[in-house]
């Protein structure tokens, strides 16, 4: 339940990212494509604040369709960057949408907010880092 991802996002023991993703993502660039991983970094930060967006307004208009639908896509995409946390959370919003009611949609999607934002955090960090120390 929403409460078991809340609890293990605030575990000193919880990864906001499996790195393990990222990198096996940088292992398909090649030397052609050197800027791989920071362009689907990007585009996750881009998708992802849309995404945000449409679910803060899904819970403030009750759209349950709206909360369904942002839920789904950032769910996978959270998981394609290796966020293990948001991608979990963002699946129990799905479930419950697709059941066609979420009375904690509020409580369900400041949750998700705030594990997007310690994600942000840590994608901003590896974005600044020098290449040669991922």
């Amino acid at each position: 339940m929403i409460s078991d991802a809340l609890n293990a996002r605030d575990s000193t023991s919880a990864q906001v990212l499996d790195e393990a993703v990222l990198n096996a993502l940088g292992q398909l660039q090649g030397k052609w494509r050197p800027d791989f991983v920071d362009r689907v970094i990007a585009i996750f930060l881009d998708t992802g604040r849309a995404l945000l967006s449409d679910l803060k307004n899904g819970s403030a208009t009750g759209k349950v369709a709206t909360l369904h639908h942002a839920s789904h896509t950032l769910k996978a995409c959270s998981a394609i960057i290796g966020a293990e946390s948001l991608s979990v959370l963002c699946g129990e919003l799905e479930s419950t949408a697709r059941a066609g009611s979420v009375p904690d949609a509020a409580v369900r999607v400041d949750a998700i907010v705030k594990e997007y934002q310690r994600v942000e955090a840590a994608l901003i960090s590896r974005l600044a880092k020098p290449k040669t120390e991922q």
